[in-house]
């Protein structure tokens, strides 16, 4: 049992949590994916290897291996589920976009060659589209129909560390080592916007208060924020890790929770911005990864100890002692503040190079 103490409208809840037992692995983990639907997560290793996992709710029963495979030669650095949760998009080191089938392990589509250099991010926008980005700044749009590469991007000159989706205006953000935040509307093939350089790498990235802001992780420890439409430069930074935020995850549009390389998983509030708790930690192990499950009542995290650990945060989504549910002060969403302390750290998978634009069906067998 886990005790979690949080700070949420001005008073402290103890929260008597049962989380699923961690899942412990003999190399080092870059991501994790929660199934769309089931009680399952995804993980992928140094070593190239993907798993999933059946989680147990509530210590009911063990965590049960569902999915061992090896399918690239060097570390997988990124997964996604298939909108209906039956295949699994994984990416690699070595290049390649592969596709497992979750239920036999069978390799549906292997495209070896997708970019020209080392992919290092990928996100399913939706239930046709699929983006990854690599070491040397290159976005590629696929058709998860037909396979066909359908957009190319390159207007970063450093890895793309982490994406963005707003579905209701079909724009795609895109954060990048080379310390700007670009803007695309994945009709078009031309940019929207890209933000001022911030002299800082960008590593991670969540939209908002209902669109109109967006928040980005530094290797500095500063949270910047942006507002819709105004993407030049920031318009509130959250002072506060001590080291790198290499990931983030969105708990709903007045709360985040940021993976530090100190190993501290915290809740932050929005506009007003406030440090609210610690969720967990992995002790002096930098956090690799966040994600929020299906049902969004587990938070899972990775990190350096090749541990993938699991956080209750129902309670942040139910109402408080008097039948209300949290509110935060819309008038504050205007306002530019910086709460205190400081910064340092890096989230480093890469290297680097080009692209080709081959158009190749690698998710035809779908």
């Amino acid at each position: 049992m886990y005790y979690c103490c949080c700070y949420l409208n001005n008073k402290i809840s103890q929260i008597q949590i049962k989380e699923p037992d961690p899942i412990e692995f003999d190399n080092q983990i870059f991501d994790l994916a929660f199934h769309p639907s089931e009680n399952i997560i995804a993980t992928g290793l140094i070593t190239g290897e993907v798993f999933c996992h059946r989680y147990a709710v509530n210590n009911l029963n063990e965590n049960i291996n569902v999915l061992s495979i090896c399918p690239h030669k060097k570390s997988c650095r990124g997964l996604e589920f298939s909108h209906d949760g039956a295949s699994l998009f994984s990416i690699s080191k070595d290049r390649s976009i592969q596709v497992i089938n979750l239920e036999t392990g069978e390799i549906l589509v292997k495209k070896v060659d997708s970019h020209d250099y080392p992919i290092n991010c990928i996100l399913r926008l939706n239930e046709t589209t699929l983006a990854t980005g690599d070491d040397n700044g290159i976005i590629k749009l696929w058709d998860i129909r037909n396979g066909n590469e359908i957009m190319k991007y390159s207007e970063h000159q450093d890895f793309i560390s982490d994406f963005a989706f707003r579905l209701e205006t079909k724009t795609l953000l895109s954060a990048s080592g080379d310390g700007t935040l670009s803007v695309y509307d994945i009709r078009s093939q031309n940019l929207v916007a890209m933000s001022d350089n911030q002299d800082d790498e960008l590593l991670s990235v969540a939209v908002v208060k209902d669109g109109r802001k967006v928040v980005v992780g530094t290797q500095e420890g500063i949270v910047n924020l942006y507002t819709w439409n105004n993407w030049g430069d920031t318009s509130d930074r959250i002072v506060g890790h001590p080291q790198s935020i290499d990931t983030l995850v969105k708990i709903d549009e007045d709360l985040i929770c940021t993976g530090s390389s100190d190993g501290i998983i915290r809740l932050v509030g929005i506009l007003p911005n406030k440090f609210l708790g610690v969720i967990g930690d992995h002790e002096d192990f930098p956090i690799e990864c966040l994600k929020s499950s299906h049902d969004n009542n587990l938070l899972a995290s990775c990190s350096h100890d090749n541990t993938v650990k699991f956080w209750n945060i129902r309670y942040l989504y139910e109402e408080d002692d008097y039948g209300d549910e949290k509110k935060v002060d819309k008038d504050y969403d205007n306002m530019d503040m910086d709460e205190n302390p400081s910064g340092g750290g890096s989230k480093n998978k890469r290297e680097g190079k080009k692209v080709n634009n081959e158009t190749n069906s690698f998710f035809v067998d779908l």
